[in-house]
């Protein structure tokens, strides 16, 4: 078994690590094969898995409490390179029903997985007004997961490529907060508190901006993301989540619905840098 430096294998299978040959990674998650493992992991030893950018330890209070993202005791990797020691607790088998191919599988546990965590956190239900901001590949994967579970949002975006792939899903585009309330009143929403998910932290003053009396405003962490709106967003009463990085229990969820085709992986991903829509996908 290989274990990282500075780190001791728990008996638990969840703090067993095991070592992985990354084929295709999309920053700090991808996808690899398990090249070594210690006796209660030794199951996973030739199996391709999903590996995301965190390894928390799950037992603490922050995780108990559904904040692994924010685990202060977790592994954080920068980037994932070509050979990996990760805990087998976090990784996804990929096989028996669960079949993803490459390279597009390396997004699944990178923006995948955190659009779908944006969506879980967010606590939506079909009927609510939801605002979808920023031009992101997370957030083009949000609007397929948001469309697959039934949920119709409505996107604020400037003419362009990304306003135009929004058309092609039947997603209503608004520019300001005028439009968007002119499209919940065409829905009958008119009177309901939105819920607004930025999905970047660049467009996270937009958001928080839109975002009316007693809205949910959930954001993707980063600097800036408020802005100076802070206070007037409290002010108007708004529930503001923020989300600092992927859930790695909801990774399975995010790659069942790939398997499914409800999330267009393969259209998601590409190796091109300049391609604003897809994540960057490369190998290890």
């Amino acid at each position: 078994m290989s274990v990282a430096p500075g780190r001791a294998a728990d008996a638990t299978a969840g703090q067993v690590e095991i070592e992985i040959e990354a084929r295709q990674v999309a920053m700090a998650a991808g996808v690899g094969r398990v090249v070594a493992a210690g006796e209660h992991a030794l199951g996973l030893v030739g199996r391709r898995v999903l590996v995301g950018p965190i390894d928390p330890c799950g037992e603490c209070d922050v995780c108990r409490r559904g904040g692994a993202a924010v685990c202060p005791l977790a592994v954080r990797r920068g980037a994932l390179g070509p050979r990996a020691t990760v805990a087998a607790r976090w990784v996804v088998p990929l096989g028996d029903g669960l079949e993803l191919a490459s390279p597009a599988a390396a997004a699944v546990a990178g923006d995948v997985a955190l659009a779908y965590t944006l969506y879980a956190r967010t606590g939506l239900g079909p009927r609510d007004p939801v605002v979808v901001v920023g031009g992101s590949p997370i957030a083009r994967f949000l609007v397929e997961i948001l469309l697959a579970k039934g949920i119709a949002p409505t996107a604020v975006a400037e003419p362009g490529v990304w306003a135009g792939w929004l058309a092609d899903k039947g997603v209503v585009v608004a520019r300001d907060r005028a439009g968007l309330t002119e499209a919940f009143a065409a829905k009958s929403l008119g009177t309901k508190p939105w819920r607004v998910i930025g999905c970047e932290p660049v467009a996270g003053e937009a958001a928080a901006a839109l975002a009316g009396p007693r809205a949910t405003l959930t954001l993707l962490a980063g600097a800036g993301a408020l802005g100076g709106l802070g206070a007037e967003v409290l002010a108007r009463e708004v529930t503001i989540i923020g989300v600092a990085g992927a859930h790695p229990d909801l990774v399975v969820e995010a790659a069942a619905m790939c398997v499914k085709a409800e999330i267009d992986l393969t259209a998601g991903t590409t190796a091109d840098p300049t391609d604003p829509l897809r994540t960057v996908v490369c190998r290890g």
